[in-house]
């Protein structure tokens, strides 16, 4: 078994009440590319890789953004 990664974290009621209202709030589409995303995300910190960590988190903030953006 490997090491825990460092994203994780104890992860508290608020946090996931959070989360939800999120992902509900964000569409098919967004959710589908988040569903691809997140796992890359975890592995690229899982092998050390900043920067590419870095540029997938970039990409979800750009992608709840715009999602924001829609909703007003």
């Amino acid at each position: 078994m490997r090491g825990a990664s460092t994203l994780v974290h104890e992860v508290s009621a608020e946090e996931i009440a959070e989360f939800t209202r999120g992902l509900n709030a964000l569409g098919p589409q967004q959710r589908r590319i988040l569903a691809v995303l997140i796992p890359r995300l975890i592995a690229l910190e899982e092998r050390g890789d900043p920067e590419g960590a870095i540029r997938i988190i970039d990409q979800i903030r750009t992608i709840l953004l715009e999602q924001r953006r829609t909703c007003h």
